[in-house]
């Protein structure tokens, strides 16, 4: 009997464990920064520089509080424009980043970058459903020439073409991904040199910037002041 329980504690122990981990997520940045801080920087009084072309919209307002707040935190002090020792600069950065392209009938999926680069990363190969006998007219050659499947791997290998084929599907499933990014600086008011930058940046479906400002502002400023160089913050969420 002891054992029986013992196995069944150890099963409960398992499924809790499973069942508190699937409840969670984990958020992910990049961090790239630049520190210059002088090693006595103890003046912590700032004005923060609104962004000229993003200082009205209502996700740079978000984030402005976000990172006030963050500030307030790590001992800096707000004051009006032109009165801190320091100017504290904000952007956001929302642009569309690479898309998948993938189909279950072709030979394999591609990234398609913003800059038009389609880089193979490998897939299904529709050839596999196929006898060793199909072939298939090469697109560039008459119709009289035939080659092996494999030797046009983007088209059909039905003899009488990827229209009448069963299995041959020419359609894409595409997804969009985006780069959402967040940048803050940190300047001399005086003389406008840099003391510290951080640009925290996530990939994700979702076109809107808005539900991911306050990890991007914790990502950005979670080690401050971190170190020069490029790092990756995880963040566990609930969900």
């Amino acid at each position: 009997m002891n054992i029986l329980n013992k196995r069944l504690l150890l099963v409960g122990l398992i499924f809790c464990t499973a069942t508190l981990t699937g409840c969670a997520s984990t958020f992910y940045s990049k961090i790239s920064t630049v520190n210059q801080l002088p090693a006595g920087f103890s003046d912590k009084t700032y004005s923060l520089i609104e962004h000229p072309e993003q200082g009205k919209e209502p996700e740079y307002l978000h984030a402005s509080e976000d990172v006030k707040a963050r500030l307030r935190e790590l001992g800096f002090t707000e004051t009006e424009a032109g009165k801190g020792t320091l100017k504290v600069k904000l952007q956001l950065i929302s642009i569309p980043g690479n898309a998948h392209l993938s189909s279950p009938f072709r030979s394999t999926s591609y990234i398609v970058t913003p800059s038009g680069m389609v880089i193979p990363i490998g897939g299904f190969e529709p050839y596999r459903f196929y006898p060793g006998f199909a072939r298939l007219p090469y697109r560039y050659y008459p119709r009289t020439v035939f080659y092996p499947r494999y030797f046009g791997s983007m088209y059909s290998a039905f003899p009488f073409g990827s229209r009448f084929d069963p299995i041959y599907d020419p359609r894409f499933e595409v997804r969009q991904y985006f780069d959402h990014g967040i940048e803050i600086t940190i300047t001399e008011a005086a003389s406008g040199k840099l003391l510290y930058s951080v640009n925290a940046k996530t990939t994700k479906t979702d076109v809107e910037i808005d539900p991911y400002i306050a990890l991007l502002v914790e990502s950005a400023l979670r080690e401050f002041p971190n170190k020069t160089g490029d790092s990756t913050v995880e963040i566990q969420l609930e969900k």
